[in-house]
């Protein structure tokens, strides 16, 4: 199927949003395997910028894009350890806006070309649509700790509800997260069975960097009573600054808002 011919799924069709709620399309992602860890960063950020260049018809559709690729850090706590390099995180502008931006006639076609030179599939398929809570609604830093939530079997019907809820203790768990975000998951990924999304944002790598170590926040993040430990994701990620990223490196304010690029992706 070409992009022009992709059209909302029902889940899509069938959402009523919330009027004043935020909504937002995150994707997962898997690098190509051609690319190493130190490559993809610029070359994601090359993805990006194809995606800026249409401003006028995407770009009109979003409030924020967030780029963050994972920190490859030699000592990464066992809990962040898996086969995934970022996720994009695209706040748009409404529920309608989220649709147009996703489905697109024209300018998909060629941003899906450029995906196979960067990634290790297509990036709808990792792609899913979410309703954002603010749990603490302060500013985003440079660092983050996502976790991706797919539901135990025996999670019960109120997944979200009790999901929810557990995400509101993280600010105790967390008192140096600059903001924390729940997203729940209206319309899912083709990929994963994510029911949700937390976000814990910190404005400095060591302050990330004691929180993924601390056990207490790992399981609060991870909600291990509610979640499939096997089926979730954990990933400690910085705004990619498009260059290789080292052990110890910080991207500076100047890395951070180049990777806001307009036009999401």
């Amino acid at each position: 199927m070409t992009a022009m011919q992709r059209r909302p799924g029902s889940t899509a069709r069938q959402f009523v949003p919330t009027p004043g709620l935020q909504y937002k399309l995150i994707y997962l992602a898997r690098r190509n395997p051609a690319l190493t860890a130190d490559e993809f960063p610029a070359a994601w950020r090359s993805h990006a910028q194809l995606a800026g260049s249409f401003a006028t018809s995407l770009g009109k559709h979003f409030l924020s894009s967030r780029q963050c690729v994972k920190r490859p850090l030699e000592n990464l706590p066992e809990a962040f350890r898996n086969e995934y390099d970022g996720s994009t995180i695209l706040g748009m502008k409404s529920w309608d806006d989220l649709l147009a931006a996703r489905y697109h006639p024209h300018s998909l076609d060629e941003l899906q070309k450029d995906e196979e030179r960067v990634f290790a599939g297509a990036v709808d398929d990792w792609t899913m649509a979410v309703e954002e809570t603010a749990i603490v609604d302060g500013e985003p830093g440079d660092h983050v700790l996502l976790a991706f939530l797919a539901p135990a079997r025996d999670a019960g019907d109120d997944f979200a509800g009790r999901s929810l809820a557990l995400a509101r203790d993280m600010a105790q768990a967390a008192p140096a997260a600059t903001r924390i975000v729940w997203n729940r998951v209206v319309d899912p990924a083709s990929a994963y069975r994510f029911a949700a999304v937390t976000e814990c944002w910190f404005d400095s790598f060591d302050a990330a960097a004691r929180a993924a170590a601390d056990p207490q926040l790992v399981a609060a993040l991870g909600q291990h009573g509610i979640a499939d430990r096997d089926a979730s994701v954990r990933l400690f990620a910085c705004i990619n600054p498009g260059r290789p990223l080292g052990t110890s490196d910080r991207p500076s304010t100047m890395d951070r808002n180049a990777s806001h690029d307009g036009g999401g992706s």
